[in-house]
């Protein structure tokens, strides 16, 4: 990658391809810490912070050391952070997938870091291109689109949400999916079975349903174009968009 490609811009405003490599190298440092710290029954900021105002401007110093480097240094630093923090997931035993990791929005458990990451290292590759207009191309869009079954939930759950209250399905193609989501008293969970008549349901490709999940694509021209379409009670349907569709 030439030296002038990381000065252009991102799908992420804020952040130019070099900045964005600096954020994704922060985060593999960070979420290995945490997982090392939670296998020994510790719940920390990592990064030394002890708050989160000092845990972002830990970050923000990552970000600024790796826009310093060259571009191999840069690339090099990337892919040891991830390689540890690859390790580090591996390291984990069973009973270590239910301890508590903390997390800007609210804590978490072990289990839904690796899922994480992989949405991140999918989208974010995904805003390098900076084409709001491409498709997510990835070999793992098939397990991103299962993972969210469980993270459309979380998300809801740690919006402040109090609704719509009913059962929500989502359909995709390529891959072929469906699940559903149900929504009472203001929290989220998935059902053990698919409803018979669920209230409203959401249907799209699988590229198109993880970006919109993410707030990556235009929810009124996928709906205008007809690549997202929606059934049952558009109201409802509508009202959890407005929760749902956003950057993560």
């Amino acid at each position: 990658m030439p030296e002038a490609d990381w000065t252009k811009p991102t799908f992420c405003d804020e952040w130019n391809a070099a900045q964005l490599i600096g954020h994704m190298t922060g985060g593999a440092i960070s979420y290995a810490e945490r997982i090392r710290a939670a296998r020994r029954g510790e719940v920390i900021l990592s990064l030394g912070a002890g708050t989160p105002e000092e845990f972002q401007a830990a970050r923000d110093e990552i970000a600024r050391k790796s826009i310093a480097m060259s571009p191999k240094e840069r690339i090099d630093w990337i892919e040891r952070s991830q390689d540890d923090l690859q390790a580090e997931i591996k390291r984990m035993e069973p009973g270590d997938l239910d301890r508590d990791l903390w997390h800007r929005k609210g804590n978490t458990k072990a289990r839904t870091f690796p899922a994480q990451r992989l949405y991140e290292v999918a989208l974010h590759g995904w805003d390098l291109e900076n084409d709001p207009d491409a498709p997510l191309e990835t070999e793992s869009l098939g397990a991103l689109v299962d993972i969210l079954e469980s993270r459309i939930p979380l998300y809801f759950n740690r919006s402040g949400a109090t609704g719509p209250a009913g059962v929500f399905r989502f359909v995709t193609s390529k891959p072929e999916a469906a699940w559903e989501m149900v929504i009472t008293d203001g929290e989220a969970s998935p059902p053990k079975d698919l409803s018979a008549s669920p209230d409203a349901g959401l249907s799209a490709s699988g590229s198109d349903m993880v970006l919109l999940c993410a707030g990556r694509a235009d929810r009124a021209q996928k709906l205008a174009d007809g690549s997202l379409r929606l059934e049952g009670d558009t109201q409802k349907a509508a009202a959890l968009m407005d929760v749902l569709f956003r950057p993560f």
